[in-house]
């Protein structure tokens, strides 16, 4: 099995995590693949998608919404993960613990997110934190991250990555057996 993780990355940090999954996975046995959303032509040759975005005023970037848009019908045919690089992931945050309770329990899903839930039916959405350099923000920014007790810096929880992409691996595994138990059930009844 073939797994593509597709992504769209502005300042790399999305992209490090999309490496980071595709790792994990051929570390569970997988053939698996990253690949920047807008060089992806066909999903011809992948048996299970995760696509991930920066999320950037509290909307995926275009290239990954754009992927979901022109890979629907496809994506509706195989398992799919996705993930959100934002400020608050779901284990670390550029914020203080309060701020950071708070949004995780305001959050709403992107509209690209939304729209994939509908159409595609998913099989989870995770929310990592990404890495953020002081002055990535205008000066107003800057102060409403010092006022909410949050900081610039790497807020990638590595552990949850690496779990999340093992449960994933676990998913397809699962997926596998189910796949072949249906060949050795045809094979045995002398179908094709």
């Amino acid at each position: 099995m073939t797994i593509l993780v597709a992504y769209a990355s502005l300042h790399a940090s999305t992209a490090e995590i999309a490496r980071q999954i595709a790792d994990r996975l051929m570390k569970s046995g997988f053939a698996a693949v990253a690949r920047p959303a807008n060089q992806v032509d066909s999903l011809q040759p992948y048996q299970a998608v995760v696509l991930g975005s920066a999320v950037h005023n509290q909307a995926w970037l275009p290239e990954a919404a754009n992927f979901l848009t022109k890979f629907a019908n496809e994506l509706t045919k195989r398992p799919v993960w996705l993930f959100s690089t934002c400020s608050v992931g779901e284990t670390s945050s550029f914020f203080g613990p309060k701020v950071s309770a708070l949004i995780r329990r305001k959050r709403q899903e992107s509209a690209a997110g939304a729209g994939a839930r509908e159409t595609i039916h998913f099989r989870d959405h995770h929310y990592f934190a990404g890495a953020f350099e002081r002055g990535g923000w205008s000066l107003l920014g800057d102060l409403f991250l010092k006022v909410c007790g949050g900081s610039p810096g790497d807020h990638r929880d590595w552990r949850d990555i690496n779990e999340w992409a093992a449960r994933i691996a676990q998913d397809l595994q699962g997926v596998d057996r189910v796949k072949e138990r249906r060949r050795l059930h045809v094979s045995v009844r002398g179908g094709a």
